[in-house]
C-alpha cells in the first residue's frame, strides 16, 4: 500500500520504518524545513528498546545510551534516600532487553539514519493544510497533494488530524504543571564532592516533594557526558515566578528555577549555579478516545496525537514506539495488508492499544500525586512504609517498585501480544470458515 505518515518525530519515524519493513511505500510529510535535532534526554525503557532493536534502530543510537544501574527516590529537602530499586539488571535478565538514558536528538537522529538507510521518503517545509480522510489525501503548503491508501497521523500534542478522527474539537488540557529542564556537561559539576556521585554514577535520581519532584541522570552526548535534570513542578510553584498565561514553551533562567526550588535539599541550588540556560514548557494532556481511527478506515492516530500523556512515568514516546510496532506489524500480515482489509486491520490495533495506553496515562498520573505529595501525615506514613520496604517486591505502595506493575509496563512485548492477538483472529476465522463449510456441505465439522 501508499502509506502518508504525517509528522517526523520519534513515532511517525518509528511507524514510517515498521510500515516500511513490512513492505510498504512510506512518505514523511514534516512541517519543518529543516530537521533540528533539539530537546534534553529522554528515556527508553525495555518495553521500547526492544522495538527499537527490531527495526535495526539500536546499532545507530548505542555510542549515545547509559544504562542506569537503579531507581533511587530521595526525600526532597535534606536527599534522604526513600527508594532503591534495581533498573539495569532486571531489564536485561527478566525483561529482555535494556533500559537506555539518552539525548532525545541522538534518538531521533538515529531514526532519521535508519529511515534513510531503508529508503523513506521525508518531505520537509510540508506544513500540512488539508486532509480528506475519504480519500485519502493530504494538501501541503504550496498546494502540493498527496494520495495514499492510508494516512497515519503522528502530528502530536497538537494535532490537526485528532478533530477530523472524531469529529469535534479535542484541544490539549492543561495539567496546571510545568517542567524546568536542564542539561549541562558533567566536566562543570568536577571538583564538587556532594555532586560527585550524580555526575558519576548513571542512575535515575529522583527528589519527591510537595507539588513537584526532581530527576537528574546522565547522557553520553556526542562529544562529552551531560547531566540531565528535569524540574517538575506546580505553574504556581511557591517561590517561583508563575509562567505567564498563554505562553506554553519559552527559555528561562536559573534565578528562576533556583527561586523555585531554594528550599530543595542543597546539592540542587549547587549545581543550578552553573547553569546557563533553563527550557520551560507547560505540561497537557488529551482526553481518552473510544476511537483512533476515522470513520472511513484510511485515516488513523498514534503516538501524542492518540494519547498524549502525563511525564511521571516517563512512558510518552514509548507508548508512540509501541503504537508503531503493533500498527506495522499488523499491516505486514498477508490478510490485513491490503487496502480492502484496512478496517479490520485497524479495529485490531485499536484493541491491542487504546486499553494499554489508557492504563499507562491512568498510572502515570498516580505516580504524581504519590511522588508529589504534601508533608503532613499521609507524607510520613508513605516514607515510613517506603523505608521499611526496599527494592521491588509484589503490593508495593510505590508503582515504580510495585513488581506486578513493572512486569505489565516493562515486560510488555509488542510482537508477542501482537502475534497472539493475531493467532486468536486466525483461530475465529478458522471457525467461522468451517461452519459456512458445513452448512455448504462442502466440509465436515468434528
Amino acid at each position: 500500500m501508499k502509506i502518508i505518515v504525517i509528522g517526523a518525530g520519534l513515532a511517525g519515524l518509528t511507524v514510517a520504518i515498521a510500515l516500511a519493513d513490512g513492505g510498504h511505500e512510506v512518505i514523511v510529510l514534516e512541517s519543518a524545513p529543516a530537521i533540528t535535532y533539539i530537546g534534553a534526554g529522554i528515556q527508553v525503557s525495555s518495553n521500547s528498546s526492544r522495538v527499537l532493536r527490531q527495526f535495526g534502530i539500536e546499532k545507530h543510537i548505542l555510542p549515545y545510551c547509559t544504562e542506569p544501574i537503579d531507581l533511587r527516590m530521595m526525600r526532597w529537602d535534606n536527599g534522604e534516600m526513600l527508594v532503591e530499586c534495581p533498573l539495569k539488571e532486571p531489564a536485561l535478565k527478566e525483561y529482555g532487553t535494556p533500559y537506555y538514558h539518552i539525548h532525545r536528538a541522538d534518538l531521533h537522529r538515529g531514526l532519521v539514519a535508519r529511515a534513510e538507510e531503508i529508503g523513506i521518503k521525508i518531505r520537509l517545509d510540508s506544513r500540512v493544510l488539508d486532509v480528506q480522510p475519504e480519500v485519502p489525501s493530504v494538501t501541503v503548503k504550496g498546494g502540493e497533494n498527496f494520495k495514499a491508501d492510508l494516512v497515519v497521523a503522528s502530528d502530536g500534542l497538537h494535532s490537526i488530524c485528532r478533530e477530523i478522527v472524531i469529529g469535534y474539537k479535542s484541544p490539549p488540557q492543561p495539567t496546571g504543571q510545568m517542567v524546568y529542564r536542564v542539561t549541562l556537561p558533567a566536566k562543570r559539576l568536577e571538583g564538587i564532592p556532594e555532586l560527585e556521585e550524580i555526575i558519576r554514577v548513571p542512575r535515575n535520581n529522583h527528589w519527591i516533594g510537595p507539588r513537584a519532584t526532581i530527576l537528574s541522570y546522565l547522557l553520553e552526548g556526542i562529544n562529552e557526558t551531560l547531566v540531565n535534570f528535569v524540574f517538575t513542578c506546580d505553574i504556581d510553584m511557591p517561590g517561583g515566578k508563575r509562567m505567564e498565561d498563554g505562553v506554553n514553551q519559552k527559555i528561562g533562567t536559573n534565578e528562576e528555577v533556583r527561586a523555585a526550588f531554594k528550599d530543595w535539599d542543597p546539592r540542587i541550588d549547587r549545581m543550578l549555579a552553573y547553569v546557563d540556560q533553563v527550557l520551560e514548557w507547560r505540561l497537557y494532556t488529551h482526553e481518552e478516545l473510544p476511537s483512533w481511527t476515522h470513520s472511513g478506515n484510511k485515516l488513523v492516530l498514534i503516538g501524542d496525537a492518540a494519547h498524549a500523556m502525563t511525564p511521571y512515568l516517563a512512558q510518552g514516546a514509548a507508548m508512540g514506539i509501541e503504537d508503531s510496532a503493533i500498527l506495522g506489524g499488523i499491516l505486514s500480515q498477508p490478510e490485513y495488508c491490503t487496502p480492502e482489509t484496512l478496517p479490520s486491520a485497524l479495529k485490531l490495533y485499536e484493541t491491542l492499544r487504546i486499553k494499554r495506553a489508557a492504563m499507562v496515562a491512568e498510572n502515570s498520573i498516580t505516580s504524581r500525586y504519590f511522588t508529589q505529595m504534601e508533608d503532613g501525615p499521609k507524607q510520613v506514613e508513605r516514607d515510613e512504609w517506603l523505608l521499611a520496604h526496599p527494592g521491588i517486591c509484589e503490593g508495593h505502595i510505590n508503582i515504580r517498585s510495585r513488581k506486578e506493575f513493572l512486569d505489565e509496563l516493562f515486560g510488555y512485548d509488542a510482537y508477542k501480544a501482537l502475534a497472539s492477538a493475531l493467532a486468536q483472529e486466525r483461530a475465529k476465522s478458522d471457525a467461522v470458515e468451517a461452519k459456512v463449510a458445513h452448512v455448504n456441505g462442502t466440509g465436515v465439522l468434528a
